[in-house]
């Protein structure tokens, strides 16, 4: 797969996270202040699960075995994620360069995690060089 749709693919995972946090706001995640992955452990949990998982199915599912598919998963979030924060209704408050780097370097660890899981159970099939 391209690096362009596996990116793709990862933005699309944290706006469909995100919109489920926004839905259910208060009956799952428990959540005071205004819907935000990074406002509710609960809600960190289910979004870093969410990148994690797709980025071990987008690993496990790619036409090349052994290549992680983590960095553009995770790429992909992390752009969704900064969007998302900046068209908020409340905006992105005054904090919103540690929010950033805070957020990106734990989409970018989930997602490489969930490549790393596969490439360990599926080991490459390329011959050795």
């Amino acid at each position: 797969m391209r690096r362009t749709v596996v990116a793709g693919i990862g933005a699309v995972v944290f706006w469909a996270a995100h919109a489920v946090e926004t839905a259910r706001w208060r009956e799952w995640f428990a959540g005071a202040y205004d819907p935000w992955f990074l406002n509710s452990g609960r809600a960190m949990i289910f979004t870093l699960g969410c990148v994690c998982i797709a980025s071990a199915l987008v690993t496990w599912f790619d036409s090349v075995p052994g290549r992680a598919r983590g960095v553009p998963i995770g790429v992909g979030a992390t752009a969704a994620m900064a969007a998302t924060l900046f068209v908020k209704a409340s905006g992105p408050g005054t904090i919103f360069p540690i929010a950033l780097v805070a957020a990106a370097v734990m989409l970018l660890f989930s997602s490489l995690a969930g490549a790393w899981a596969v490439s360990a159970i599926r080991p490459s099939t390329s011959p050795p060089r």
